[in-house]
């Protein structure tokens, strides 16, 4: 049997990290999560993330400049998750590189 897929969150709030991470493993997901942008590098580079849940705003790192570095490396597929609803945050967080972009709040039920 497979071992299940591994997603990364980044949230520095942490009610909504800690909402994120218990849908996904209900779900069924392996999950890691951390609340600062500067982590992020070492997971990923550690374990074997599928997809990475990405908070803009950050301490550390910002979830832009995090989404072109990695991009620049590799494919694993990166969804913003931010209260950024402008349509510009938009187009930048897609022209980084990200696969989509999600806007908050959102229910996870």
């Amino acid at each position: 049997m497979s071992e299940p897929d591994h997603i990364l969150i980044v949230e520095d709030e942490p009610i909504t990290r800690e909402q994120l991470v218990a849908y996904f493993e209900e779900e069924g997901y392996r999950v890691s999560s951390t609340g600062s942008g500067d982590e992020v590098q070492k997971i990923i580079e550690e374990t074997d993330v599928v997809l990475l849940l990405l908070d803009i705003k950050l301490p550390g790192k910002d979830g832009l400049t995090l989404t072109r570095e990695i991009r620049a490396n590799s494919d694993i597929g990166i969804i913003l998750v931010t209260s950024k609803q402008e349509q510009i945050d938009r187009i930048l967080g897609l022209e980084s590189g990200a696969d989509d972009y999600v806007t908050k709040p959102f229910d996870t039920r």
